[in-house]
């Protein structure tokens, strides 16, 4: 399985700005798989965007999964991608440091109440016998630390928020017996628990698998991120060592939400807006070729005139 070198390694560690090497990283990690692992997941979440921008602003509208392809997107070209590019690029990292690394698939609750096909990817690592779900793809809801796979464990994630990790049956199984992870979250102590999605932590799953699901996710016009122009990150405090917000730009906006706050601080009113906007917030800057590519899409932002 193609693990990256150690030069492509120390190039991704300069990327998201983590210095394994500085006595004050290393006293944040305490030097244990655990706490690097934890501080890898943090810094990763806070520089490469969960996003969704090749599928509308390239000529091919094409996600590969190719490991030497991914590090070139994230690294060398700044950008992200959606689960199964950030999760496969992520557990080959881990890989390549000497962690035990599975993928494994997962299915997203829609919001008609029901599990859909496999449309989702996530890592479970294995430190000292105790596995813990890795998932740096899953947008504004998703856990931004590594989590124990217990049943029951509750988290936060960006608090107030937290998270919920359950081992249990689905109302659609067909047979009551049967068990899978579920990650539900929850807005607040006080809000309901809301399932997001749920995944399979004993079967690995392979790369061809995964081929098969990004085939779907990727072009399918009922996919969410077929459908949707997005683009978010974690914003961490001043020590880099905690979450405290994300940044989100979605169709026609950007919001920033810290704790329980959101605001909105920008809306597009043209395609030019969008595209700034993505240089601005997220130093993602698009050739003329990218810009154009979105022409025609019915996730084209069109300028509207004053007699429409």
């Amino acid at each position: 399985m193609l693990t990256y070198s150690q030069d492509q390694l120390e190039r991704y560690f300069r990327h998201i700005g983590y210095a394994p090497k500085e006595a004050d990283a290393a006293a944040a990690e305490k030097q244990d798989d655990l706490g690097r692992l934890a501080m890898l997941q943090l810094r990763h979440m806070a520089r490469v965007p969960f996003e969704s921008l090749t599928l509308h602003y390239s000529k091919h509208h094409r996600l590969s999964l190719d490991l030497e392809d991914l590090y070139e997107k994230i690294v060398d070209k700044g950008r992200g991608g959606y689960c199964m590019e950030v999760n496969a690029f992520f557990g080959a990292v881990l890989r390549s440091l000497g962690y035990t690394v599975i993928n494994v698939g997962g299915r997203v609750k829609a919001g008609d109440g029901e599990y859909k096909g496999w449309n989702h990817m996530v890592n479970i690592v294995t430190i000292n016998n105790t596995r813990y779900l890795v998932d740096v793809g899953f947008g504004s809801n998703g856990s931004v630390n590594p989590v124990p796979l217990e049943h029951n464990h509750i988290f936060t994630t960006v608090s107030p928020a937290r998270g919920r990790l359950e081992y249990k049956s689905l109302s659609q199984h067909s047979d009551a017996n049967q068990r899978i992870w579920v990650y539900s979250t929850q807005e607040n102590e006080a809000a309901p628990w809301k399932e997001m999605y749920c995944f399979a932590a004993d079967t690995e799953f392979f790369p061809a698998d995964f081929e098969v699901m990004n085939l779907s996710t990727m072009t399918s016009p009922q996919s969410f991120f077929v459908q949707t122009v997005m683009c978010m990150w974690l914003l961490l405090d001043d020590s880099k060592r905690n979450p405290i917000g994300v940044l989100i730009l979605h169709k026609d906006y950007v919001k920033k939400r810290i704790g329980d706050k959101s605001e909105i601080i920008e809306h597009f009113e043209s395609e030019e807006d969008r595209v700034e906007a993505l240089k601005r917030y997220f130093g993602i800057v698009l050739t003329r070729k990218e810009k154009e590519a979105i022409r025609g899409l019915p996730s084209e932002l069109k300028t509207r005139c004053g007699h429409c």
